[in-house]
């Protein structure tokens, strides 16, 4: 994104440097970022993990990244795995992030070949949510993978920011070569796929959409998740009761379908 303007005077220069911060923000979601901010660099929102056992399956710990691809995020899964390891044999790792860091992807990668030695890591995104950039790297970690019909993602080459503005400076196609191949690959994306994405990212941003990738066969998602999602009605207040000289009638226990995001499928449940 570039942003031409003319300065006249002071308040010119003023609102530009207030235009700038704010599309520092948006550069990040739609940039592969080379290079970390030293101090004094413009702060910019961090991620969010939020971690939790499974209520629905066995053995499974739920782990949640939204937000950019930026440190903590490789030490805090590392940290929510080595405390929860012992409860689980599967992990799931829901991810929706416009990516970030390379250098910080590549550290959460690591962590998720940590969890992968000894223990099932699949990874999903949901309805509605964005992977985009280091996050596709990431998400194709997963032994298994989920991919909603109508999520987004994005693909493009790495670039290189200013690390104050955090404006990018230049494109750097050798480093998204080197995540293709290093990543991609070897995760089962196709390399048919490859072929066609490659000159659709020469200086472009290239969307697609879960059901795009599935129909191309592209590898990337294994499971894909339909459009449909339950919605869980909790049961109405109890009717008061009457006293009366008939029988009571036989009720049988009310039950509700809820969506399961693990295995895309939607089931037949107790009503809580």
């Amino acid at each position: 994104m570039r942003v031409l303007m003319r300065e006249p005077g002071r308040t010119a220069r003023r609102a530009a440097h207030a235009l700038n911060a704010l599309l520092a923000a948006v550069v990040l979601g739609l940039s592969l970022l080379g290079q970390s901010a030293p101090a004094g660099a413009i702060e910019l929102p961090r991620g969010e993990l939020k971690v939790s056992l499974s209520s629905t399956h066995a053995n499974t710990v739920l782990l949640s990244w939204t937000g950019p691809v930026m440190a903590p995020m490789a030490s805090q899964i590392r940290d929510a795995f080595e405390s929860r390891k012992g409860q689980a044999s599967r992990f799931l790792l829901r991810v929706s992030s416009y990516g970030g860091s390379v250098a910080e992807g590549e550290r959460v990668i690591e962590v998720l070949r940590r969890i992968k030695a000894t223990h099932e890591l699949e990874t999903t995104v949901m309805q509605g949510d964005v992977c985009a950039s280091m996050c596709v790297f990431i998400y194709v970690q997963g032994q298994k993978r989920y991919g909603a019909l109508t999520s987004s993602w994005l693909f493009h080459e790495v670039s290189h920011a200013d690390p104050l503005t955090k404006q990018p400076t230049r494109l750097d196609r050798a480093a998204w070569e080197r995540l293709v191949d290093t990543y991609l690959r070897p995760a089962g994306v196709s390399d048919t796929w490859i072929a066609d994405l490659k000159p659709r990212t020469v200086n472009s941003d290239y969307w697609q959409t879960g059901a795009d990738l599935v129909r191309a066969n592209a590898g990337i998602i294994h499971e894909p998740l339909g459009n449909q999602t339950a919605r869980i009605i909790p049961p109405g207040p109890r009717p008061r009761e009457t006293a009366s000289a008939q029988p009571a009638a036989v009720t049988t226990p009310r039950e509700c379908r809820k969506y399961f995001a693990s295995i895309g499928e939607v089931v037949t449940v107790p009503c809580s």
